[in-house]
C-alpha cells in the first residue's frame, strides 16, 4: 500500500475532524518519544453516553461550579468511616461501580464488519497497536468510546529513561548504566521487585522500549530527526521545556495508522467480546451512535488497550484496596472504568499484580465535598497542592516533602512524584492537609518548583493545548474555593473545625511552625530549605485535604512476554492480547506506590505506547 495514501472518513467514523498531512500537522513540534511531557486532554473529546456529567471543578467547562443536582454537605470530620479512615467511597462520584465479569457473546451468523485485528481503545496504546498491526499488513479496525483519539495519553506524563533508543545512544545514556543492556535492566528490576515479577516480560519491555521510541519517531513523531529537542535525563535535568507534547505524539500515530488503512470508530464503546466454541476470541460488539449495536469480526485477534480501572469503585475495592483507601482522586478523565478487564475475567483470564497501582502527588480530595472522583490533572488547584506548604496529618504531625530540585539523573525527579504521593496517602486517615495563609501567591515564586509541579501560566510552551479556562492556574484554584474543596476561612479555628481536626490540633501545629519560621532554620527530621519557611499568620487562611492521585492500575489481566492473555489454568486464550494498562503483567503484589520499571523509568504513557507496539506486532506475527 502507498504509504502516503490518505483514507477518507468512512460512514462508521463519527467524527467531522479533517484529515491533514502528518508533515503539516507536526511541523515545528517536538519529539514526545523520549520527552517527559505533560499534556492537556483535548476539549473536543466526547464521553460515552453512560459517562456521568461532571460537577464542581469540571476542567472542560467555563470553570464555574456547574452543579448537576444536589451536592452533599462537606464532611464534618476528616474521615468517612467510623474507624477514622477513608474506606468508604462515595459511589455516586465514580464513573463506574461494577466488578462483575462481562460474559462473552456467541458469534452471530452474519457479521456487520470484517477485519483481521480489532483494537479496543484509541489512546496511546491503542493507536500504536493499530498503527503497528496495519503497517505489518493487517486489516485493522480500532474502536473508541470517546469522540476522538488520544484518550488519557493526552492528559498524562511520559518518560522513557531506560536507554536503547538512537537519541539516547547518541547522548550515551542508559539505565542502570551505559552501555544499554536489557539483561542488566532486567536484573536490576527483578531485584527491585524482590523477584515478584515476570523476568521474561520485563526483558521484552526493556529490549523493545527503545525500538518502540525509534519506530514512533520514524512514523512521524519527530519527523525532523536531529532538529528536535528531546529529554533523555541529562544531569541537572529540568522538565520545564518539555511540557504539553503528548497530543503531538497521539496525533502523529493516528494519522500514521490511517495512512496504512486502519479504520477508526469513535463514540463506539466496546460492550463485549465474542468467543467461539473452540475458546478463541473472534470479535467485538460495540454500541455506535448511528447504527446501534455493531458486531465486528476479528478473524485473527482482538487487542484490548482501553486502560485499567482507576475510575471503577467496585474494582478498586476488590483488587486494589490500598488505592481505594489511600487515593484522593483520579486524573484518568477519559474512561478507565475497567470494561476490558471485566471482559477478560468473563473469558477466564487470570489476574496479575493484585493491590498494585501508581499515584502522583497532589491528589485533591474533591469527592469528600461531593465532587467528582476524576479530574483534569494539570489544573491550578492540583499544581498548587504540589508545592512545599506546611503539610500535616490529622494528628498534627508534619510530613516529609520530597525536594524536586534534583542534581543528578532525571529519574530521581520522576521517583519523587510517586514517593510524595505515598507519603500523602499512607498517613493516619489516608489524607494529608496543606495549610497556608493569604500570602501564598508571593511565596510561590521562591519555591522554584520543577518536574511536573510547575504552575500553569500563559507563557508555558504549547499552553494552547490546555483547556482555555485553566491556562492561568488561578482559575483552577478559584474553582476549588468555590466548591469548598480548598477551604478559605477567616480564622485558623474555623479552618481547623471545617477540615475536621480535633480542637487544638491544627492551631498548635501552626504555632510550632511559625516559631520554626521565625528562627529561619527548620528543626524537622526532614528539614525544608530556609527560603521555604513562611509563617501562617495573616488571614484569610486556606486548607485542603490531599492524597494520592491515581494514574495507573498495575493490577490487570495476566499476560506473557508476547502480550497474550493467560487464563486461570496457565494457558493462552487464543486470539486475545492486552496492552497496558488492561494488563497487569510484570508487577508483583502490593505495589501500591508504583513500580520502578513500569512507572518511572518507562512512564505510564510510554508503557502504553510500548505495550501497543508489542501487542500489534505479536498479534500479526503469531496469528497471521
Amino acid at each position: 500500500m502507498d504509504k502516503n495514501k490518505k483514507h477518507k472518513n468512512t460512514e462508521h467514523e463519527n467524527t467531522e475532524m479533517p484529515m491533514i498531512s502528518r508533515r503539516k500537522f507536526l511541523k515545528g513540534t517536538a519529539a514526545a518519544g523520549v520527552a517527559t511531557a505533560l499534556a492537556a486532554a483535548s476539549p473536543v473529546l466526547a464521553m460515552a453516553e453512560e459517562f456521568p456529567p461532571y460537577r464542581a471543578g469540571d476542567w472542560s467547562k467555563d470553570g464555574k461550579a456547574a452543579q448537576a443536582g444536589a451536592v452533599p454537605d462537606s464532611k464534618k470530620n476528616n474521615a468517612s468511616s467510623a474507624d477514622g479512615t477513608y474506606r468508604e467511597l462515595n459511589g455516586n462520584v465514580f464513573p463506574a461501580n461494577d466488578a462483575s465479569p462481562i460474559a462473552p457473546l456467541v458469534p452471530p451468523a452474519v457479521w456487520d464488519m470484517e477485519c483481521d485485528i480489532c483494537v479496543i481503545g484509541a489512546g496511546g496504546g491503542g493507536l500504536n497497536a493499530a498503527a503497528r498491526a496495519a503497517e505489518l499488513g493487517a486489516k485493522v479496525i480500532c474502536v473508541e468510546a470517546m469522540g476522538s483519539w488520544g484518550g488519557n495519553a493526552q492528559s498524562a506524563g511520559m518518560c522513557a529513561i531506560l536507554g536503547g533508543s538512537k537519541l539516547q545512544e547518541k547522548k550515551k545514556f542508559a539505565f542502570p548504566s551505559y552501555p544499554f543492556d536489557p539483561q542488566a535492566m532486567t536484573d536490576w528490576a527483578m531485584d527491585e521487585y524482590h523477584y515478584a515479577a515476570d523476568p521474561k516480560l520485563i526483558y521484552t519491555i526493556a529490549e523493545q522500549g527503545g525500538k518502540c521510541i525509534d519506530w514512533m519517531g520514524e512514523c512521524g513523531v519527530n519527523w525532523r530527526l536531529g532538529e528536535v529537542p528531546v529529554y533523555v535525563a541529562p544531569k541537572k535535568a529540568t522538565l520545564d521545556h518539555h511540557v504539553l507534547k503528548m497530543k503531538d505524539a497521539t496525533d502523529a500515530m493516528f494519522f500514521f495508522a490511517k495512512e496504512h488503512g486502519a479504520e477508526f470508530l469513535f463514540n463506539a464503546p466496546a460492550k463485549a467480546i465474542y468467543q467461539d466454541k473452540t475458546g478463541r476470541i473472534v470479535g467485538v460488539r460495540v454500541q455506535t451512535l448511528k447504527k446501534g449495536a455493531v458486531s465486528i469480526h476479528a478473524s485473527k485477534a482482538v487487542i484490548m488497550t482501553a486502560g485499567g480501572f482507576c475510575n471503577n469503585k467496585a474494582l478498586l475495592e476488590k483488587y486494589i484496596p490500598t488505592a481505594a483507601m489511600g487515593c484522593a482522586c483520579s486524573y484518568m478523565i477519559g474512561g478507565e472504568r475497567g470494561e476490558c478487564f471485566r471482559m477478560g475475567l468473563g473469558v477466564g483470564a487470570d489476574v496479575s499484580g493484585f493491590n498494585s497501582s501508581a499515584s502522583f502527588d497532589g491528589g485533591v480530595d474533591w469527592q469528600a465535598e461531593g465532587g467528582a472522583w476524576a479530574h483534569f490533572l494539570y489544573d491550578g488547584m492540583t499544581q498548587l497542592s504540589r508545592q512545599p506548604w506546611f503539610t500535616i496529618d490529622r494528628c498534627g504531625n508534619r510530613l516529609r516533602y520530597m525536594d524536586s530540585r534534583v542534581e543528578e539523573d532525571g529519574a530521581d525527579a520522576i521517583y519523587a512524584l510517586g514517593d510524595l504521593a505515598t507519603i500523602q496517602m499512607t498517613v493516619p486517615g489516608h489524607r494529608s492537609y496543606i495549610i497556608f495563609d493569604s500570602h501564598y501567591e508571593e511565596y510561590l515564586a521562591g519555591f522554584a518548583q520543577e518536574h511536573c509541579r510547575k504552575l500553569l501560566t500563559p507563557d508555558l510552551e504549547q499552553i494552547e493545548k490546555v483547556p482555555e479556562h485553566y491556562r492561568d492556574w488561578h482559575h483552577g484554584v478559584q474553582d476549588a474555593i468555590d466548591a469548598d474543596v480548598l477551604k478559605k476561612r477567616s480564622t485558623l479555628e474555623e479552618l481547623e473545625a471545617d477540615l475536621g481536626f480535633e480542637p487544638g490540633v491544627l492551631t498548635k501545629a501552626v504555632e510550632k511552625w511559625n516559631e520554626t519560621c521565625k528562627k529561619g532554620v527548620d528543626d524537622f527530621m526532614y528539614p525544608l530549605p530556609s527560603e521555604w519557611l513562611h509563617p501562617i499568620k495573616d488571614g484569610p487562611f486556606y486548607g485542603c485535604r490531599i492524597g494520592g492521585n491515581i494514574y495507573g492500575t498495575k493490577c490487570g489481566l495476566l499476560i506473557n512476554e508476547q502480550m497474550q492473555v493467560i487464563n486461570t489454568k496457565g494457558k493462552v486464550i487464543p486470539g486475545l492480547y492486552a496492552g497496558w494498562h488492561t494488563a497487569g503483567g510484570a508487577c508483583g503484589e502490593n505495589s501500591y506506590i508504583g513500580d520502578p520499571i513500569l512507572g518511572s523509568l518507562l512512564g505510564d504513557v510510554s508503557l502504553a505506547f510500548c505495550g501497543g507496539y508489542l501487542s500489534g506486532g505479536f498479534a500479526v506475527k503469531n496469528e497471521m
